[in-house]
């Protein structure tokens, strides 16, 4: 009878930006030197023209993989002796994205990692721009509030609703409480 294995973090996701590196992980358990072994890598979400990369038998063989992995994916051979497949994708992209298989089929071994890749531009925004706005917004409010508390700017209620003057032009006045150093409001003929 044959002895079963499981590879741990069967499903998995890895988030990451645009542009760095990600590594698809997984762990015979028990372990096994996966050094003489056969298996594959691919993208569950591309059919059967999704290979990623394939290890034969203490080979890298590269012959079918696809174009947009090529020279972007590299494999630690050292971990492949502890039972760790551990396969680096170098600068992904936002097509990058999706389901990948890993699967050991002499071991009837696999997992499935999901990679979801960010843009770069959308985290520049969310980490750089919204915060400066915030302060900036902020830094005005209490530059207004600073101002009206020293009087350099007087919040102002209407006091009269309207007077006629003789050219027929309405006037409405505004103003702020009236103290003594203030004075009298100003009167119609003074305005004119």
């Amino acid at each position: 009878m044959r002895r079963g294995f499981l590879l741990s973090d069967l499903n998995q996701t890895v988030e990451a930006e645009e542009g760095h590196d990600v590594t698809l992980q997984g762990r015979l358990d028990p372990p096994v030197d996966l050094s003489s072994y056969t298996f594959d890598v691919a993208r569950l979400d591309l059919g059967i023209y999704g290979d990623v990369y394939s290890y034969r038998r203490g080979e890298d063989h590269l012959d079918d993989q696809m174009d947009r992995y090529r020279d972007r994916t590299t494999l630690n051979h050292e971990d492949l002796i502890r039972g760790i497949v551990a396969l680096k994708i170098s600068s992904v992209t936002l097509s990058d994205s999706g389901p990948y298989k890993v699967y050991v089929p002499d071991l009837r071994a696999s997992f499935i990692v999901n990679i979801t890749v960010g843009s770069a531009k959308e985290e520049f925004v969310w980490k750089t721009v919204v915060p400066i706005v915030c302060v900036c917004v902020a830094a005005v409010g209490v530059l207004l509030l600073l101002l009206v508390k020293r009087g350099v700017i007087r919040i102002c209620k209407k006091t009269k609703e309207a007077e006629t003057r003789p050219d027929n032009l309405s006037v409405n006045y505004l103003r702020t409480e009236t103290t003594e150093e203030d004075g009298d409001p100003p009167s119609a003929e003074d305005t004119v």
